[in-house]
């Protein structure tokens, strides 16, 4: 496998940071990287290299399907790859049209960073936002203070407090790292608990997800326990510390996914699963 795959798969792997969509996209520009000098097969064994890296973020996985797809429609690798870094780059831009008519402009909850909900609020400016910092990592201060810098009108909570707060928010809104077949999503620990709390308030909540953010039926691994190490919970040895940084919320507490086709129900999700399936087993064999 080449070092430039090597070291970016293991960026990706490490990655505490960012996104999924960002994720995907140095996924992306790793494969345009070795893409003008590479053969078809070797292409192809860089791509799965690079899916297997998150194997929780549905979207990376998607990304080098579509990537392999569009090289051998078009018999260009450089261009393959360039269509999807494309779709991807855009999709803040559908996500935001899709947005505006049915996201309230007043008080919004969300929590952890999702650079989809941040470029997608940024662009609507609600008059409010409530953030939950997201422990241990504290994500949901990055995304406090990225919609600061717009003038947007901030309140940061913490988990414990969500249920509490969520009275106040016309809407929630979250991001996803993965879409499951079923209309379900994965997301960072902390969303089931402030959907629960929202359909108790009968607040809604919508899902800001591309559409290649939903998973393959077949892929290997649908939901993996994902841990973070224990010192960033607490450094006392003593104690038995689970760190898990994924959970699975269900469809039925999902409103909407707003997606840069247009505002979908959870079980219109299947659609796109069959269209991620067929990449799949395309790429993979």
């Amino acid at each position: 496998m080449r070092q430039e795959i090597n070291a970016a798969v293991k960026r990706i792997r490490e990655d505490r940071e960012h996104g999924a969509r960002q994720l995907a996209l140095e996924a992306l520009r790793a494969l345009a990287e070795v893409a003008p000098d590479a053969d078809s097969e070797e292409l192809r064994d860089c791509a799965r290299a690079l899916v297997l890296a998150r194997p929780m973020m549905a979207v990376i996985e998607n990304a080098m399907a579509l990537a392999w797809e569009r090289c051998q429609a078009t018999g260009d690798p450089v261009k393959g790859a360039a269509e999807a870094i494309e779709r991807l780059e855009t999709a803040p831009d559908g996500m935001a049209a899709s947005a505006r008519g049915v996201i309230p402009r007043d008080t919004l909850i969300t929590l952890t960073y999702s650079s989809a909900v941040i470029e997608v609020l940024n662009r609507l400016r609600p008059r409010r936002v409530i953030v939950s910092e997201s422990r241990p990592l504290y994500e949901g201060q990055r995304t406090a203070r990225a919609l600061a810098g717009q003038g947007i009108s901030l309140t940061l909570i913490t988990e414990a407090q969500m249920a509490l707060f969520v009275r106040e928010a016309e809407a929630v809104v979250v991001g996803a790292d993965s879409v499951q077949a079923d209309g379900s999503l994965v997301n960072k620990v902390g969303t089931h608990l402030l959907a629960l709390a929202a359909r108790a308030e009968k607040v809604p909540l919508y899902v800001l997800a591309e559409t290649l953010k939903v998973a393959a039926p077949s892929q290997p691994q649908r939901f993996t326990v994902e841990e973070g190490k224990r010192h960033e919970v607490t450094r006392m040895r003593w104690l038995e510390v689970r760190n898990v940084y994924f959970e699975v919320t269900p469809a039925r507490l999902v409103t909407a996914y707003v997606t840069e086709e247009g505002v979908r129900k959870p079980s219109e999700m299947r659609r796109y699963a069959s269209e991620a399936e067929r990449r799949w087993r395309a790429l993979m064999g």
